[in-house]
C-alpha cells in the first residue's frame, strides 16, 4: 500500500468516524429532544417564563433605579412587567424551549441514559412524578417555611432585624 493510498484510507476512516460520532450525537440530541417535549408541559414552560420575566424584571428596573436615582414606584414597576412579560410572549416560541432543552439535556446525558429518561417518562410513574414535582416542590417549601418560621433561632432574626431596622420595633409597625 503506497503512502498516498494510506492517507486516503486514514481519510476515509477518519471521515467514517466522525460521521459515526455525529450521527450517534443526531440520535442523542433526537432523544434529548422527545425527553424535552415529554417534560416541558404547560406548568413549566409557565415556570420559565416567570423566572425568566423575574430576572429581565430585576435587571431592568435596578439600571432604571440607577439612572433615575430613585426606586421605581409600584405602578411604574408594574408597567416594566408587563412590557416584561408581552416581550417574552412574543420573542420566545414554545419549540424554541423544547430545542433549548434538549440541548442541556444531551450536554448531561448520554444516550442510554437519555433512553432510560424516555421509558421512565412515558410509563404511569413517570408522568405521575412529572405531574406532582411542582406540587411536591411547593408543599416541600411550604413545610421548610413553617420550620424556619418556628425555629428556636427566629427572635434571634426578628431583634437583628430590628436592630438593623428600629421601625420594626414599634408595634404599630406595617
Amino acid at each position: 500500500m503506497t503512502a498516498r493510498v494510506r492517507v486516503l484510507v486514514s481519510a476515509l476512516l477518519l471521515l467514517c468516524l466522525a460521521a459515526r460520532g455525529a450521527a450517534q450525537s443526531d440520535d442523542r440530541l433526537d432523544l434529548a429532544r422527545e425527553l424535552a417535549s415529554l417534560m416541558l408541559d404547560d406548568n413549566i414552560r409557565r415556570g420559565l417564563d416567570e423566572e425568566i420575566a423575574t430576572i429581565l424584571l430585576r435587571a431592568i428596573t435596578s439600571s432604571l433605579q440607577e439612572r433615575l436615582h430613585r426606586n421605581l414606584q409600584e405602578s411604574e414597576v408594574r408597567g416594566v412587567a408587563s412590557i416584561v412579560e408581552r416581550f417574552i410572549r412574543q420573542t420566545r416560541p414554545s419549540s424554541r424551549a423544547e430545542e433549548v432543552a434538549a440541548r442541556v439535556y444531551a450536554s448531561h446525558f448520554d444516550g442510554a441514559e437519555l433512553q432510560e429518561l424516555l421509558r421512565f417518562q412515558k410509563s404511569e410513574v413517570g408522568r405521575k412524578a412529572a405531574r406532582l414535582t411542582p406540587v411536591i416542590g411547593s408543599e416541600t417549601a411550604r413545610a421548610l417555611y413553617t420550620e424556619m418560621w418556628e425555629s428556636p433561632a427566629m427572635p434571634e432574626l426578628l431583634s437583628d432585624l430590628q436592630r438593623e431596622f428600629p421601625v420594626l420595633r414599634s408595634s404599630e409597625s406595617p
